[in-house]
């Protein structure tokens, strides 16, 4: 089953565009010298174009995929993970998801949750499931990072 989702999920793939303000959001992190993560419960097989796509390379960045953990979500063996990969405490940690699921891993080990309305959840249910802000995208979180993260 899942080498067949693979499959039907690579088959279709240049349809598939990082969100809007998606590749800007992550320039901003790096300019500010925002130590960042991307934890996805995609196995790398399904991930790596849409890393590609933003220009990550999971060889140099922290990447964590279902392939690392034993969990997926909602337990946040995820989050752990990238957490860690980065050397920072997660109670520290802004996680930055599109689902429920997200949004209750990212309470269930202690770290922010902020939700962004892409992934076919309202924001009340995100509000509910833990989320202290819901933005649109990821260009509505750039233009109010400020809300979430604090300065250097």
């Amino acid at each position: 089953m899942r080498r067949r989702h693979a499959e039907a999920y690579l088959h279709l793939i240049a349809q598939v565009r990082p969100l809007p303000g998606s590749l800007d959001l992550v320039a901003a992190l790096d300019a500010a010298g925002t130590r960042w993560a991307i934890a996805t419960s995609g196995r790398m097989a399904t991930a790596a174009p849409n890393l590609a796509a933003l220009g990550v390379d999971p060889a140099r960045a922290a990447v964590v995929t279902r392939d690392d953990v034993q969990h997926a979500k909602p337990d946040p063996d995820l989050f752990l993970a990238a957490a860690a990969r980065l050397g920072v405490p997660i109670e520290t940690s802004i996680v930055v998801g599109d689902s429920i699921w997200d949004m209750l891993a990212a309470r269930r080990c202690r770290a922010l949750g902020v939700g962004l309305l892409s992934g076919g959840y309202g924001q009340e249910e995100l509000e509910r499931a833990g989320a202290i802000r819901v933005y649109d995208d990821p260009a509505d979180l750039l233009n109010r990072l400020d809300e979430v993260c604090g300065r250097r």
